[in-house]
């Protein structure tokens, strides 16, 4: 049972199992290094995205604000056309109904018919816009939401 052979064997097989437990432990402390390693850079890849993002917003932020300015601009160079057209037109109006009757204070009553016509079309547009302003079914929504 003891022959030489067998004793070599477990010798080897001991000798084998003790190279292999330090060497297990080598891996097993590589393999959280480079975990280490990795998670390092995933959180220094993951700040750098966000310092990235943070420029992109602010630069986008500029940007908004100066077509935000720009489109004020316009809209205000717009209204003042539309001012001028409606103007003009009133005074159209008013030239015709003069030439055709010969009577300025028809003309003008023309003029001024026509001028509130418009603002009570305007106003009742405005009031009807400005009935849909709000949040009155995303706040009943919240509501019924946190009343559960």
């Amino acid at each position: 049972m003891n022959n030489p052979q067998t004793i070599a064997a477990k010798d080897g097989n001991e000798q084998n199992q003790t190279t292999e437990q330090p060497c297990q432990k080598d891996d097993w402390q590589d393999h959280i290094a480079k975990l280490l390693t990795y998670s390092k850079q995933l959180k220094d890849d993951y700040q750098t995205q966000g310092e990235i993002t943070h420029q992109l917003a602010k630069a986008e932020w500029r940007l908004s604000l100066r077509s935000l300015a720009l489109i004020t601009i316009f809209l205000g160079c717009f209204a003042s056309g539309l001012v001028l057209l409606w103007a003009g037109i009133l005074g159209a109006v008013g030239f015709a109904m003069f030439d055709l009757f010969g009577s300025v204070w028809l003309g003008i009553a023309t003029a001024t018919l026509l001028q509130i016509a418009c603002l009570a079309w305007l106003w009742k547009n405005t009031v009807y816009l400005s009935n849909k302003i709000g949040f009155s079914k995303t706040f009943k929504s919240l509501k019924q939401l946190f009343s559960l």
